[in-house]
């Protein structure tokens, strides 16, 4: 897309987002008004280019909060400036106000774009289309709506829902599927997989593959379809999509240096499947400031396990002079990706969410936990993925437990400081990945520590009887 297009993109979704905000001042501006509230005239959705700039307003309302779970993990270690910055330094230590802070911010905002998706389905019916071009457009606007709700319900399902494996009977998240004022409850963690696995295979029927890594895609469906797989344990499904993902982005050669080298930048790379469009700064809160340094540097314990010539550790490091905290200078091994990217005054335009080597992860652990004896089939997948990133090979004698933890130590190698640990952590917290925090003297968070699962936000139950509120977690009743 170029820059004369973008701009007028982001000029209509201005106009859209604007009068919906009108609509929504003339009612309320409180948190306690459900979102489906804030969006009510069924006549602003009239032809497929409408319908486009409507949901482009969703994709821009999605969170990203890669780098606050990137702190709750232990992809950083804290520098003496955490201490200047309390907020940042309670969410590190797992304080629980913060973590309330944090839920209650992407609560509010994966379901404000889940309200825009439902305004925008809702409303396609009523949208008469004169040519193909504008049926298979209407198609695609359908199908990406789908693969956004599903996105955003995945996302909430694995942060306010324990995990799969500690009961899928549990409360999972709410369902809001109508684009109207509903007290409804939240469904089981099961029930929540099932409707998003509708969603995907009715979306991916579209065979949807736009210009932009920006919109989401059939391949981002399969994706996602995969990731979702691999979390309720369906471990052959999750080989099948994975498989759909790789196949499509043709195999391992776009893992290679020559691409891996645009993938930090503005240019464009073929091992992108989705990434968000972003005109603002990004990351920013690892800094402190420009003079004394970063909040937070790279844990050592992930640093040492980089071997020579990786190709990972020169985009995940950035050696930067610090001022140390008791005079002088001190070279730091702080993040490099976007941290580097701010430090050096370049505009951050992709925030990365789906790319080929975590198709490769998906595929690889699932071949390891399946039951069938496939542990060759996944060294074979980890080993193509490590040729290409010039890093040391998996042994070809791991089995197991072993295996596994080989394919998430290197999972933590390539998504260091991107969030994705977080969720690692929480799914193996209880067998593998026990220890990770037994030498980070802050972090002293037990495996069946309530705060694994963040709190329901007060504006949710608080006028919904229906809401239970998460194990360990204060719910304050209404008088």
């Amino acid at each position: 897309m170029t820059i004369i297009k973008r701009n007028r993109m982001q000029g209509r979704m201005k106009t859209v987002i604007c009068y919906f905000l009108s609509v929504f001042c003339c009612t309320a501006c409180s948190l306690d008004i459900p979102y489906e509230n804030q969006f009510s005239d069924p006549d602003a959705i009239t032809t497929p280019h409408t319908a486009r700039e409507l949901l482009a307003t969703a994709y821009n309302s999605l969170p990203n909060p890669d780098f606050e779970l990137a702190v709750l993990g232990d992809d950083f270690v804290p520098t003496y400036l955490i201490n200047r910055n309390a907020n940042l330094n309670n969410l590190y230590k797992w304080q629980p106000q913060p973590i309330e802070d944090l839920s209650l911010s992407l609560w509010k905002d994966y379901y404000a774009t889940i309200a825009i998706v439902n305004a925008v389905l809702e409303r396609v019916d009523g949208i008469s289309v004169t040519t193909e071009r504008e049926k298979l457009q209407l198609q695609c606007i359908i199908s990406e709506g789908k693969i956004l709700k599903a996105y955003c319900y995945f996302n909430l399902l694995r942060l306010f829902a324990p995990d799969y494996g500690d009961g899928a009977e549990k409360d999972g998240i709410i369902l809001k599927d109508q684009f109207k004022l509903g007290f409804l409850k939240r469904s089981s963690i099961e029930e929540c997989v099932k409707a998003i696995r509708t969603m995907l295979t009715e979306a991916t029927e579209v065979d949807n593959n736009p210009a932009e890594i920006y919109w989401f895609s059939q391949i981002s469906g399969y994706y996602l379809w995969a990731m979702l797989e691999l979390y309720s344990r369906n471990y052959d499904q999750a080989i099948i999509y994975a498989g759909k993902v790789m196949e499509a982005k043709g195999g391992y050669d776009v893992l290679g240096e020559s691409v891996y080298s645009k993938f930090w930048g503005n240019e464009a790379c073929a091992e992108r499947i989705f990434s968000l469009f972003t005109t603002n700064s990004y990351y920013k809160d690892i800094n402190y400031d420009r003079n004394k340094g970063d909040h937070l540097t790279l844990n050592s314990a992930l640093l040492n396990l980089y071997s020579e010539g990786d190709i990972r550790y020169e985009r995940t490091v950035y050696p930067l002079e610090m001022a140390g905290e008791t005079g002088g200078v001190v070279i730091a091994n702080c993040l490099g990706k976007y941290n580097k990217m701010n430090w050096e005054k370049k505009e951050i335009q992709y925030i990365h969410k789906f790319r080929v080597a975590g198709a490769c992860f998906i595929l690889a652990e699932a071949y390891c936990k399946d039951g069938k004896e496939h542990d060759a089939q996944a060294i074979e997948v980890m080993n193509n993925y490590l040729a290409q990133r010039r890093a040391t090979l998996v042994d070809t004698q791991l089995t197991g437990d072993q295996l596994l933890k080989a394919i998430l130590q290197e999972k933590w190698k390539e998504f260091a400081g991107e969030g994705e640990r977080y969720f690692d952590l929480k799914r193996y917290r209880k067998s593998i990945l026990t220890g990770w925090n037994s030498n980070m003297k802050d972090k002293r968070v037990e495996k069946d520590d309530y705060r694994w699962t963040f709190p329901i936000p007060k504006a949710e139950y608080l006028y919904n009887e229906n809401v239970s509120q998460n194990e360990g977690w204060t719910k304050i009743e209404n008088n």
